[in-house]
């Protein structure tokens, strides 16, 4: 028996963020910014105005690898933010099949939709059991997406033109439409992380309520998996590697209560990771359109 069933996660995103200034120390001393240059002060204020200012300076110019970013220059470094967080929602609508996957590049029946900059997700057998993959494209032909760098849950998709797409990661919200009692419903939130300092970041998901429909709300998952023919709702991280929740290991609960679903201890820069929604009904599942707001909250360690 077909269920028409939708879900969305009407997605609030909140950064928390203190602000802090580049920095050396030891036990007994504490350099806030340094450099070798011919002159300038320090800092100037007024009520409405703040200067750090400098005079001279060499080997201007940024570059950056996978992994680091220079600022070169005097006081190029110099910035309070000390986290950036952007947020990333599958477009469930509108799939590229995958017709295979050689390091970056998919390759796919058309292109159409995409455009280079675009965040995709790839998904290999999509559904209880896909293996799935997040990066930005960096070119395009009428047939090929090349990705900058694929961000996994330790395990790299493999196309075989099977069950396996490419999505645009340009949604608004998540919709999980259509299911069936014979498969489940998946979706991805991926997240973009730079956190500027020494001890990283955390980031926490809750939610409203399970997804709901007047009266009638889907029961979370409680067996670890959310499988077909089941009607359970429930996710799992792409960080195979947290310590106080258990999203790393098994299909888990969203709750009211924030829960971590991926944990930085160091540095990060452009750090990837996602969360993959799933949902299944049974036979006794009320047709009929469900929906719940998931919160995303990104903090930095200090």
């Amino acid at each position: 028996m077909r269920r028409l069933m939708t879900t969305f996660a009407l997605v609030g995103v909140f950064v928390y963020a203190q602000f802090a200034q580049a920095a050396m120390s030891s036990t007994n001393y504490q350099i806030r910014w340094d450099a070798l240059s011919t002159g300038g002060s320090d800092t100037s204020s007024s009520s409405s105005y703040f200067l750090r200012d400098s005079v001279s300076g060499s080997a201007t110019g940024d570059s950056s690898s996978t992994n680091y970013q220079v600022e070169a220059g005097y006081r190029a470094g110099v910035y309070d933010q000390v986290i950036s967080f952007d947020l990333y929602i599958q477009n469930t609508s509108g799939p590229h099949e995958l017709s295979s996957l050689s390091g970056t590049t998919a390759t796919m029946a058309t292109t159409s939709g995409l455009s280079v900059g675009d965040y995709v997700a790839i998904l290999q057998n999509r559904g209880a059991s896909q293996v799935s993959a997040f990066g930005k494209i960096t070119s395009l032909t009428s047939t090929t997406a090349v990705l900058d760098r694929m961000a996994t849950n330790g395990t790299t998709p493999t196309v075989d033109g099977s069950n396996d797409y490419l999505y645009a990661l340009t949604g608004s919200a998540l919709s999980l439409v259509p299911v069936e009692t014979t498969s489940v419903a998946s979706g991805i939130l991926a997240f973009e992380v730079t956190a500027d300092n020494n001890n990283g970041y955390v980031i926490q998901a809750y939610e409203d309520a399970n997804p709901t429909q007047g009266s009638y709300t889907v029961a979370s998952v409680s067996d670890g998996e959310v499988t077909a023919g089941n009607e359970e709702y429930g996710a799992r991280s792409s960080d195979t590697s947290l310590a106080g929740s258990s999203f790393d290991t098994q299909d888990a609960a969203l709750t009211t209560s924030a829960q971590d679903i991926v944990t930085k201890g160091a540095f990060a820069y452009s750090d990837r990771s996602f969360l993959t929604v799933k949902l299944g009904v049974s036979s006794q599942t009320p047709s009929a359109t469900y929906q719940n707001s998931i919160t995303i909250i990104a903090s930095g360690n200090f």
